[in-house]
């Protein structure tokens, strides 16, 4: 495996930890998310997009995306 890849793959592991450690209310900016994992803050945008998308976050106007509840996912 190349060191791009290795690079990446290890950016991605730190921004799971990231994500993972997030309790409801928590916030998050991309800026923040690229600093913590090493990432470039476009890839940090697209999965904080997708989990937006998956319900998991919600994406406010100033650009910060906060951890929701997984109530929806339980009941």
């Amino acid at each position: 495996m190349g060191y791009f890849n290795e690079s990446l793959n290890d950016g991605l592991d730190r921004l799971q930890r990231i994500l993972l450690e997030m309790q409801h209310g928590d916030e998050l900016a991309c800026d923040e998310a690229a600093r913590r994992s090493g990432l470039n803050p476009d890839v940090c945008r697209t999965v904080l997009e997708g989990l937006t998308r998956a319900g998991l976050m919600s994406h406010e106007s100033d650009d910060r995306f906060v951890r929701r509840t997984l109530d929806a996912f339980t009941s």
